[in-house]
This record gives structure tokens, sequence and C-alpha cells, in this order.
């Protein structure tokens, strides 16, 4: 079998995509690989930002009431873009930026790539050695940090480094950063013109670190035209999705698009992810819409946000979404204006989706596949094929090509269980000073995801787990997400972990963690009785352990199995 494209259309992706129209492909070279890419797409940010230009007047950012324009936004990234070009700043420098999700954070990433230098997106919930490494690891002398972030900065060596702080300035001490005030920037730099330096297409534009849920997490470095072809290819999404639109109300897509409000999204995301910076930041840049800021998550601001600012969007993870439905609030909040609900990594539990689909009718729910490497998503499922195959991670998206490989790289034919492997112009450049980590990722052109994964007959891809989150018991292989899969089927199941643990006689046993709803009484009897009519007897879990929850996660979502099995004990 070919590497999987979207060849089979269901979803209507070639009618947007052909010759002539905005979503034009055409191929490339990139990294030494061909590709397919967008014809129209820009090959930079700068060429991004020039675009973005014509929403001046629109509203960027909401945030603790507080309002910008595109205008503003510009305007203050342009005098930053002026201080740190003063203090040496330029193309392939690398500048840290540590911050809470707030407008400051998309002004420092817009200043600092208009100098076409390379923001390093640092945790801004990592304690104070987490955020020392990722500095030091990645050769970064400059950084814009908020206050706290600025002070657990000044814990570590940061001798030489040269910084901005938005908020109070940490009291100075010997050797520690020379930090400027970004208010004072503001004021000292107004009316400076934002920088349109040029750069490769193929030169670094950014530095992300991976979710480190089963070890260190890694500095990937993303190019312009891995991004941009990324963002154009949230922006098919968003194109394919009003079509669908328009096509139940029984109008064109231009009549809708005039009487269509200017897309407003919940920031729930962290921005130092792909899904903060790329699928909600720089995909409302690209769109002219709206950002709206939640600092911290919780449900009853939630939905008094996306009552009072119109949300359209709402992307968020699946404990989000349990915790919007048990809302005492939602009864009385007006979401109406939600078109648009989706997640990411692999379907959302049955349970779930059908208590979504109940409360939310009018949103049209989607998942895709994806990873840090990719920039993101690179496999889409969308309205009806979801709902219609929620266990799948939906079809190639036409900028990549997805095979499935077995150990010696030989591709495999629908229907087999092996490595999800990738081959996009949104791939990785690679991780930063770790060339043993690329050669290994990216070998014969084609990124290694890590992932273990199937086709069907219909081509949708299907994510069976990590090749490390396996468990191999009595000599069969157990894959950890398809269990927890059917666990979360179960109605009182709000969460579930499933892992391995050395046992003298099986190898390894599984063990299951489960939160069930409150006054439920659900037990392990009959949890077992449950999964023995969906599983294969050895498929299940020989120990349950129950929580009240939540179980731990990292910012982006992601179990952090490491944490939850420390912390229970290997026994």
């Amino acid at each position: 079998m070919d590497a999987m494209s979207a060849t089979a259309d269901p979803a209507g992706i070639a009618a947007f995509t052909a010759a002539g129209q905005p979503f034009e492909l055409t191929d490339a070279v990139v990294r030494g690989a061909g590709c397919r890419v967008f014809r129209n797409a820009p090959r930079t940010l700068n060429q991004l930002y020039a675009q973005a230009r014509s929403h001046q007047a629109q509203v960027f950012t909401v945030a603790d009431g507080a309002r910008l324009t595109y205008g503003e936004v510009f305007a203050r990234a342009a005098a930053l873009a002026a201080d740190l070009a003063a203090h040496g700043v330029g193309r392939g420098t690398h500048v840290a930026i540590a911050m809470r999700n707030c407008p400051e954070w998309l002004v420092a990433f817009m200043a600092v790539t208009a100098l076409t230098a390379v923001p390093v997106l640092v945790n801004s919930r990592g304690a104070a050695e987490e955020i020392a490494a990722s500095l030091a690891d990645t050769g970064c002398r400059h950084a814009v940090a908020d206050a706290r972030r600025a002070a657990l900065i000044e814990r570590g060596d940061c001798a030489g480094l040269s910084g901005v702080v938005v908020g109070d300035i940490p009291a100075a001490r010997a050797g520690g950063p020379a930090w400027r005030c970004y208010q004072q920037i503001l004021a000292r730099e107004r009316g400076a013109p934002l920088p349109a330096a040029e750069c490769a297409s193929e030169d670094p534009a950014a530095i992300m670190f991976t979710s480190g849920t089963s070890g260190q997490p890694k500095a990937v470095v993303l190019s312009h035209i891995g991004m941009l072809t990324a963002l154009m290819a949230n922006q098919l999404c968003a194109a394919m999705l009003g079509a669908r639109m328009a096509a139940s109300l029984g109008v064109d897509v231009a009549t809708l698009a005039r009487a269509a409000p200017q897309p407003s999204t919940l920031l729930v995301f962290p921005l130092f992810h792909t899904s903060g910076c790329l699928s909600v930041f720089l995909t409302s840049l690209t769109r002219g819409g709206r950002i709206v800021f939640l600092p911290r998550w919780s449900a009853a601001e939630a939905l008094r946000l996306v009552q009072q600012e119109r949300v359209t969007a709402l992307p968020a993870v699946p404990t989000m979404l349990w915790d919007l439905l048990h809302s005492p609030e939602l009864a009385r909040s007006d979401t109406s204006s939600l078109v648009n609900l989706g997640t990411g990594g692999q379907g959302l539990p049955a349970n779930l989706l059908q208590a979504i689909r109940t409360a939310f009718p009018r949103a049209i729910l989607g998942t895709g596949y994806g990873m840090t490497e990719t920039n993101g998503m690179v496999s889409l499922a969308l309205g009806e094929e979801y709902l219609a195959h929620p266990e799948s991670v939906g079809r190639p998206l036409p900028t990549a090509e997805i095979r499935i490989v077995d150990d010696a790289d030989r591709e495999l034919p629908a229907g087999a269980t092996g490595e999800v492997c990738i081959r996009s112009a949104q791939n990785m450049n690679g991780y930063w000073a770790h060339p043993e980590g690329d050669a290994q990722r990216l070998r014969g052109g084609w990124l290694h995801s890590g992932d273990l994964g199937r086709f069907d007959a219909h081509g949708r891809l299907h994510i069976v787990a990590r090749k490390t989150d396996m468990v191999i018991s009595a000599g069969e292989n157990i894959y950890c997400a398809e269990v927890e899969r059917v666990l979360t089927e179960h109605p009182q199941v709000l969460e579930a972990a499933t892992f391995g643990v050395p046992d003298e006689r099986l190898g390894e046993r599984l063990i299951a963690v489960i939160v069930a709803r409150a006054g439920s009484g659900l037990d392990a009897a009959q949890l077992g009785e449950f999964c023995r009519t969906r599983l294969a007897d050895y498929k299940l879990p020989r120990s349950w352990h129950f929580e009240r929850g939540p179980l731990e996660r990292n910012a982006a979502g992601k179990l952090l199995k490491a944490q939850l099995r420390a912390r229970l004990g290997a026994g």
C-alpha cells in the first residue's frame, strides 16, 4: 500500500486544492524531501505579518476586560523589536519568551520573529530549574519575561543574560540578568516601524519543547515554511467548515461569509505549545480573528466569556469539556455562538462525544492527529465523517504523506499496526543540538513519530498507542490507549489511565487508574464485566485503583503517566 494521502476524499478537500483555487497545491523540495505545499501561502512569518496588516482596526485580543486592535499589537511589537535590535538581536538570535498567556506574549513573538530571530517558547509553568535548563540548552542570551518568570530566571546562572520584563523588575543581584522595563520601551520607541527582515523559508522560525510525558523535553526547531504550511492547512480546514455550514443553511459560501461575525477563539491552551501558538494565535492572525484570553482554567469563567464575547471556537482537552458539561452555569449560559469544538491526539470517549453533541447541537465537532515535531495537525476528522468514525483521527491532510511501517521500516498494509511515519513540509528541521536524535527520527526523509497506528480500509488513520505505551503481559502486546478507550466508554467513567508494572509470572501486569463520577458507586467488578464484553481476556486490567481525580496532566492536557506511576508506586 502506498503512503496514505487524502486521495480518498469524502471531505471534499480536492475542490479546495485544485489548480486556480485559493489552496492550490504544488510540489516543492523541503529539507531535501519532495513535499506538497500551498502555492499561495506566505513563505516567511514577515510575509504573513504584511498580509495581516489589513485587519488594522479589528479587535485582536481581549484580556482582563481590555481590548487591543491589530494596529495596537503591531505598534507594540514594533517598539519591542526596536529595543531588541538595539541590544544585538538579529537573524538567528535565540530569544526566550517566558510568560503566562497574555497579549504581551503575542507582542514578544511578533517582535522577535520580525527580526528573523528565533523565539524559544519556554514552559511558563515550569520550575526555576526547568526554565534555566531551557535557556541553557538552547543558548539563549536574551529573554522576554513577565515578572513571575523573571524572578524564576533570577535564581539560575544567568550571567550575561539580557532581557525585557513585563511588570515589576526583580531586585538586581550581582551576576544577574540585565533587565529592561517593557512599558518604558513602549513609551521610548513609540512610532518605530515593524522590521521586515528577510530570511529563507527553511530558516528556523521558532523553538518549542516536546511535552516530555515520557522523558526529558526536547527542543524542536521549526521552520518558517513548516509553520506556514501548517497555518494554511488550518485555513483549509476553516474553509471546509464554512462550506459545510453554508450547505446546512442552504446558502452559498459568500453569503455566509458576509453575515458571519469575526472569528473569536477562547484560548485555553498554553501559547508555548503548537495548540496555542499555531492553532489559536497564528491562525487567528491569519484570519483576522479575535483571541479571548482565559489565564486560568475555570468552566464558569469560560462559559461567561463564551456568552459575553460571542466565542465561535473552543478547542480544548477532554477534561475541560467534561468541566463545561458538569458546570451549573451551563444551563444559564448562552453558548449559541459556538460553532467549532475540537480536540486532538485521539478521538473523544464515546460518552463524552454524545454529551457534547447534546449540549452544543450547533457546534461542528472534529479531531486530528499531530505533534510538536509536525507543527501540529497532519490528519483531520471533521463533522459527519468524525461522528461516524469517532475512533479515528481522520485522513491525512493534502500536505502530509503518512505511512505505517514495521521495525525494519517496511511499509505495512491497511489493518496492520506499526509506527506512524510522516513526510511533509510541516516536519521539524530537527532537535536543537541533538544530531543523534535527528538521525533517528528523520531517517529516509520521514519523521518517525514514535506512535503506533494503523489505516483502515478507507484510509482513515487510527492511533493505537505510543510505542513506549505498550504493555507486554504473558507474551501478548496490550496497547494502553485501546484499553483506556474502552474504559472511558463506560458512562460513569470520567478519566482512565493504564500502565504496566513488573510481574514475576506475567512479565508485566496491567494497572488501571479510574476517576468515576461522584456518587456513582462504580467498582472493579462492574468495570471488569463491562470490559470483558469489549476486550480480549488478556487485555483486562489485573489491578484497579480508584481516585477522586483529576489525574496528572501536562500543560497540553496529556496524561503524565510517569508521574502517576511514581505517585502510586510500582506496587
